[in-house]
């Protein structure tokens, strides 16, 4: 091997040991938080329900209307947010009193169903039945004609966990409603989601997949990308071949 081979492989060696730890910690996937226990329902007549494996949002004989109420812990949860959903399981739907369990779902016929942004409320009660919107809210989770299968629904909630997050808050809470409150007909007509106790038994709590935008230096995102660090190097593979090659040649030559 040639003088030169001798001097490059060391290096390409350690420059390789170098740029490794750097490539090895991109990220490969999103960081979840699931629904914090105090999820539950409100009713128009009062009553506070937290603490049950499902929350129905809808309304009841009686003309009375329940609203379903999610938070989630933002303790560790920092930075920047470059995606962020919400995932809330639906068990089934009622219409017309009549209950559906097979896919696809019927709607309930109370129009959209609202994912509204709301301030932490702490332990759920009466009064949170009409708390305000603070910004940001996702939007409609099921359309007032959607029909979707058992399973889990989801809706971006990136803008409301930043909002969030740059305020300090604890918590990114969330009503969800219906566009009517009640057609007004005393019998049931709900979306069933699953809580945070779901997952003692069906295994299916609400939760929100995020993913943190690149580390900024300076003010300027700085993203890793993996052919820009290696090209020198690949470079210096090059060169090394060549160099054996090279050498090669000129023994064979003498021989």
């Amino acid at each position: 091997m040639s003088k030169l081979a001798e001097f490059i492989l060391p290096t390409l060696l350690i420059a390789v040991f170098l740029v490794a730890p750097t490539i090895s910690s991109v990220k490969a996937s999103p960081d979840i938080v699931f629904s914090d226990a105090l999820d539950g329902n409100v009713s128009s007549s009062g009553t506070a329900a937290a603490g049950t494996p499902g929350i129905a949002v809808g309304d009841a004989p009686g003309n009375i209307y329940w609203r379903g109420f999610f938070k989630f812990s933002l303790s560790g949860v920092s930075g920047t947010l470059s995606s962020a959903r919400m995932y809330v399981y639906v068990f089934y739907s009622l219409l017309n009193g009549v209950q559906d369990l097979t896919d696809p779902l019927d709607n309930p016929g109370l129009g959209d169903c609202q994912v509204i942004h709301i301030d932490d409320y702490g332990t759920l009660d009466s009064g949170d039945f009409n708390a305000p919107s603070i910004g940001n809210d996702p939007g409609i989770l099921v359309s007032g004609s959607a029909t979707p299968n058992i399973g889990y629904l989801s809706i971006d909630v990136k803008a409301a966990m930043q909002d969030d997050i740059n305020k300090g808050r604890s918590f990114s809470s969330f009503m969800i409603k219906m566009a009517t409150d009640t057609d007004i007909d005393n019998l049931y007509d709900y979306w069933s989601f699953g809580a945070s106790e779901s997952a003692g038994t069906a295994g299916v709590p609400p939760y929100i997949e995020y993913d943190r935008a690149p580390a900024a230096v300076g003010g300027v995102f700085v993203p890793v990308n993996k052919l820009t660090i290696l090209a020198p190097y690949l470079a210096l593979i090059g060169l090394v071949g060549a160099v054996t090659v090279a050498v090669a040649l000129t023994r064979r030559r003498k021989v």
